[in-house]
């Protein structure tokens, strides 16, 4: 027999028999005695404070600890399940998502996990616990859905890392119209989970509605601990979902050197639970959303060619996500973010238009966008190629500020030309003698595009002309006039 068809025929049987009365319940009389259900995690209701012990806990199949609890069943059920654990503490990011919960929904039934005695393993073992928690956690939501008549609809279930598919494992429990309403997965584990069937891990058949923000996915140089597949409805990929800015990997050596082994998960920690206080920060920050752009992937994101927010291809992080469900073949979302607090940037797209090049080229150069609302500082970009054409060169600029409406556009060409392989062998050829600093871009138009407004505009030279632009030369373009802006768009 099956955990899911024991569980289910536990849950069948079992009666609530202590069940009292109370304005609060529906309650119910039943003859026969409950059944003993044993459970190998705990569920703590959240009120307030940053204190483990000060959270009640609720026993499932024992009516009264819901009375107790002063569990309303009136409420939505949010609950917050951790990860892999090498000491026995609650980290304080559940007390922060908690209380942020509390504060931004109001009257909101908020539950802890507590899977502490089986993630205080070997990894391998707690990752395979994984499993048994789900079923605990299904066990839970069966029970209160009997006695307390929770609406699967009203379900929000977070997980981080390996709480993440301890949420998928417990929703794969529900189907059809009793599917949980959302999972949020937080950084998604990989160690035993890349790679494997939907099943096997956090999927989008888990809930009605499966988000999941990737931090920590990491690098061939670094290896990450969080999952870099899409495993949700909506996937994003902050700053490229493989490292957070703020987040030194390099500190690993003297961390390792000042706290031993447990420099290691100090390290990784910083990256791996950016994910959990972006969540927060969109709780608590609501009036600053942070939108993520559809794209392939980060290195198209970083050419700044896909701040495009028609049919949908954009969307909100966090809490207020809008709901898809284009499933898990479909592109991430990519977006900057600031490295603390408030994590909102404002994402521009700079196209710069060249004349008279006959060679694809990259180009390092600072840019400086001046508007209504201040001015960004000097931003280090790479021009990109954009497409099979040779006069349009596009990049991304992240802004921590909204600069409201741009009014200029400053350049400066920092560095040399990286010429093709092509030309570079052309070039020795000829012998070439010049100096780099002679050579020169030939600018004819900067389109700035604003990511969050879809904001176009266009700036030229002070001729109506091509702008002649040297190396350590700086250049001011300003807004076109109408009847001279490109019909380029």
């Amino acid at each position: 027999m099956t955990m899911r068809v024991l569980i289910a025929l536990l849950l069948m049987s079992s009666v609530a028999a202590s069940v009292r009365g109370d304005s609060n319940f529906t309650a119910e009389t039943h003859s026969a005695p409950p059944v003993k259900t044993v459970l190998k995690s705990s569920f703590h209701l959240y009120h307030e404070g940053s204190v483990f012990e000060e959270t009640c806990v609720v026993v499932p199949f024992r009516y009264e600890t819901l009375h107790r609890c002063h569990y309303n069943q009136s409420n939505a059920l949010v609950l917050i399940i951790h990860g892999w654990k090498i000491n026995g503490l609650m980290e304080t990011w559940i007390f922060d998502l908690a209380s942020a919960l509390k504060v931004r929904l109001g009257q909101v039934n908020v539950l802890i996990s507590d899977w502490r005695n089986l993630a205080r393993q070997p990894y391998p073992i707690a990752a395979k616990n994984s499993r048994q928690v789900g079923q605990d956690v299904a066990a839970l939501l069966k029970w209160l859905e009997e006695v307390a008549q929770l609406s699967m609809n009203d379900v929000h279930l977070i997980g981080y890392s390996l709480g993440a598919h301890v949420a998928g494992f417990a929703g794969s429990n529900f189907r059809g119209r009793r599917k949980v309403g959302r999972i949020t997965g937080l950084d998604p584990a990989a160690p035993h989970f890349e790679g494997l069937p939907a099943f096997d891990r956090l999927s989008p058949d888990d809930a009605q509605f499966v988000d999941a923000i990737h931090t920590f996915t990491g690098s061939s140089i670094v290896p990450g601990v969080g999952i870099k597949q899409s495993v949700a409805h909506v996937d994003f990929y902050p700053n490229g979902g493989s490292f957070q800015p703020g987040c030194k990997m390099l500190d690993i050596y003297s961390n390792i050197f000042q706290y031993g082994l447990q420099g290691v998960p100090k390290t990784i920690k910083c990256a791996h639970e950016r994910s959990v206080k972006l969540f927060t920060d969109s709780l608590v920050n609501a009036s600053q959303p942070i939108i993520g752009y559809r794209c392939r992937d980060d290195s198209t994101f970083n050419k700044g060619l896909c701040l495009d927010c028609k049919q949908m291809r954009c969307n909100t992080l966090g809490f207020d996500v809008r709901h898809e469900r284009s499933g898990s073949n479909a592109k991430g979302l990519y977006l900057r973010t600031e490295p603390q607090a408030p994590y909102r940037v404002f994402h521009y797209q700079i196209k710069v238009l060249l004349k008279n090049l006959i060679e694809p080229v990259e180009a390092s150069l600072s840019v400086t966008l001046n508007g209504t609302g201040g001015e960004s500082p000097e931003l280090p970009i790479i021009l990109h190629q954009e497409g099979r054409g040779l006069k349009s060169f596009s990049s991304l600029l992240a802004v921590s500020s909204d600069l409201g409406q741009l009014s200029s556009v400053r350049l400066v060409w920092k560095g040399e030309l990286v010429w093709s392989s092509w030309m570079r062998h052309v070039r020795n050829i000829m012998s070439w003698n010049g100096s780099d600093q002679d050579m020169e871009l030939s600018v004819w138009r900067i389109r700035i595009k604003s990511g969050e407004s879809q904001e176009k505009t266009w700036f030229c030279g002070v001729s109506a002309g091509v702008s002649r632009l040297r190396i350590s030369e700086e250049q001011e373009f300003s807004r076109c006039q109408i009847s001279s802006s490109p019909s380029q768009t």
